[in-house]
């Protein structure tokens, strides 16, 4: 089930054309990124600064990958407001 949350969360990332995501650590941290990560028992989704640096208090952890996903692809879709 988890994979195909997965799935869901990359088809939607492909057919939108998102860019300013890091998907599980694919890469280095860039600007302007929002991350999601898995922290053992717990997942947190996050936001980079102009300097690559992560935002602090925009880390929100989460108990499970679902909820973490969700709101992982709702702060991804938010460049399509702010960056176009």
């Amino acid at each position: 089930m988890i994979e195909t949350k997965r799935e869901e969360a990359l088809q939607i990332i492909a057919r939108e054309q998102l860019k300013y995501y890091n998907w599980f650590h694919s890469h280095k941290v860039r600007p302007y990124e929002v991350l999601i990560e898995n922290l053992g028992d717990k997942w947190c989704v996050s936001a980079s600064d102009e300097r690559a640096c992560i935002v602090d208090t925009s880390r929100t952890y989460f108990d499970n990958e679902e909820d973490a996903l969700e709101r992982f692809i709702k702060l991804v879709r938010l460049e399509k407001i702010y960056i176009y």
